[in-house]
């Protein structure tokens, strides 16, 4: 085999491993959240999130200026409202929306759409929050 052919055979395989390797990674970069963030303010320890925003989905992440971790929050099928802090309890490490829960990208752990573990490392769940419905507004109490 000649040097030019053996190198160029060489470097495809090398190209195609490695796509074979970031592929999952690249795939996963696409489905970590699928829904804006709500960029808001805590001001004297509680966030306010108009109700409006669930007129377009039953989950929105919220982000509190100055908070280091994003709430998901959930309203359910009876009108009720729940928020899980999106920090994994293993190592706390901020988790992604995964199918019908939570993932941590660190050493994997998952959690339910309520944040309890489904698999581990993490053994306990997730901190839930208290939301109360103000006027036209969800107030998280951190």
């Amino acid at each position: 085999m000649e040097r030019r052919k053996f190198i160029k055979t060489g470097c495809s395989f090398c190209l195609l491993g490695a796509a074979g390797m970031l592929l999952p990674m690249l795939e996963s970069c696409g489905t970590v959240q699928k829904t804006a963030v709500f960029k808001t303010e805590a001001k004297n320890n509680k966030i306010d999130v108009p109700l409006s925003l669930f007129e377009t989905g039953k989950i929105h992440f919220v982000r509190a200026k100055g908070q280091m971790y994003d709430i998901a929050v959930q309203q359910h099928e009876d009108k009720t409202y729940s928020a899980i802090l999106m920090r994994c309890t293993h190592m706390d490490n901020q988790l992604t929306a995964s199918g019908n829960g939570y993932r941590c990208s660190l050493h994997g752990s998952e959690f339910d759409s309520e944040g309890n573990v489904k698999k581990g490392p993490a053994e306990q769940a997730l901190k839930k929050y208290t939301v109360t419905v103000e006027k036209e507004n969800l107030v998280i109490t951190l």
